[in-house]
């Protein structure tokens, strides 16, 4: 009974912790603006990187009509399954990574942010090894209250009635951007203007403490975010008639060509043209192309992962009744098409069948109320086809 009650007041005690450090720093240690704006962006990353990290346990899925900002990797939404990476944590569901990264664009609005302050603004301080010692300290409370809410989250099992979405709540993100915006524009501001840097802080301290209670008191166990029930799938317990497993190299290949297309269109496009073009005002016109060539080359790798996991493990198996999508990594059904619903099985070659000496292709499915599947990618397709084409068992 006394380790579940320390367990239940160690976040709320760590959190009061770490929202008053820089009240500390500022009135014992003489902080001036740039130790405290540090804490604080160190805050919002741990923050952050906190909420994406608990996205990925969720086990209920998100409605399909949500459409966040700037979601990436959407096509590993329609994932079903999960994998456990540590023992000792809870399952990874590949279909919430795109929520999980979404919160990235965060990250990157705040370094962008800090970067135009420290150029620009140049907000007072030093970062001396006294200060440089106190903002250890600031952190190592700030991890301690998140990592102690993290591991209460896990031992509570709270993650069944999640989704992906339920740890980026309303008033977390408002937390987020008390800390990391509204600090640097009003503590800016104070120091213009003439005003006690204390005084200006100490009301934002204040709102932020009260977000902190109000996030702590608040059960994260009944989400309201869109989610839907999720149909089981039923897989025969009989062998299957034939099985057609997705080829390696075509897979790679197209997730690099993808990853190329995808670098030059919004959102990322705009990332890529951002950086290029501050880089080539400070360096100049060759290294603006350089980071163009790097980052476009980035994107385009970073497809490689994202394509093995949605489609790399994925084999078609045929039964006499159904089609099923399998993934044996996930080691769950993707998809069940009936056959007695398939109306037309046809190939298509792909522009990278030439390079794979044309042993891989796509099948398309048609069926009987207008709706189509693609396999893409796979191996032998023509005989794919020639199993589909005959009639099933009865």
């Amino acid at each position: 009974m006394g380790s579940d009650s320390l367990r239940r007041r160690l976040p709320p005690v760590l959190a009061i912790g770490a929202t008053l450090s820089p009240a500390v720093g500022i009135g014992w240690f003489g902080w001036d603006l740039l130790p405290l704006l540090v804490v604080y962006w160190l805050e919002a990353v741990v923050y952050v990187g906190r909420c994406s990290l608990e996205s990925l346990f969720a086990v209920r899925p998100v409605d399909d009509d949500y459409y966040g900002l700037f979601l990436p990797l959407e096509r590993l939404r329609e994932k079903r399954g999960s994998v456990r990476v540590v023992e000792w944590l809870p399952p990874v569901f590949p279909r919430n990574v795109p929520f999980a990264l979404n919160g990235g664009w965060l990250l990157f609005a705040l370094g962008t942010l800090g970067a135009l302050i420290m150029l620009f603004a140049r907000p007072p301080g030093t970062l001396e090894r006294g200060t440089l010692v106190g903002i250890g300290g600031a952190t190592a409370l700030v991890v301690g209250r998140h990592a102690a809410t993290l591991l209460e989250s896990i031992r509570s099992d709270r993650y069944n009635a999640w989704t992906a979405l339920s740890p980026f709540s309303r008033r977390r993100w408002l937390a987020v951007v008390i800390v990391a915006f509204l600090v640097p524009i009003v503590g800016l501001g104070a120091d213009r203007i003439g005003l006690g840097l204390t005084a200006t802080v100490a009301l934002i301290l204040a709102t932020k403490l009260w977000y902190d209670f109000l996030d702590l008191r608040t059960p994260d166990d009944r989400p309201t975010d869109p989610q839907r029930d999720e149909t089981a799938i039923d897989v025969p317990e009989t062998a299957p008639l034939a099985v057609v497993h997705t080829d390696g190299r075509g897979i790679a290949l197209d997730a690099l060509v993808l990853g190329a297309m995808l670098a030059l269109l919004p959102p990322v496009g705009f990332v890529i043209l951002f950086s290029s073009v501050a880089v080539g005002l400070w360096l100049g016109l060759p290294a603006g192309v350089a980071t163009v060539v790097l980052l476009v080359a980035a994107r385009a790798v970073l497809e490689l992962p994202i394509a093995s996991l949605r489609d790399g493990a994925v084999e078609y198996r045929v039964y006499d009744a159904a089609v099923i999508a399998y993934d044996t990594t996930l080691d769950a059904p993707q998809w069940r098409l009936p056959r007695r619903e398939i109306t037309d099985v046809r190939t298509d070659t792909t522009f990278m069948s030439p390079l794979l000496s044309g042993a891989v292709g796509t099948v398309r499915i048609d069926c009987a109320d207008g709706s189509s599947r693609s396999l893409s990618l796979v191996r032998n397709p023509e005989a794919f086809v020639r199993t589909l084409s005959v009639e099933p068992a009865a």
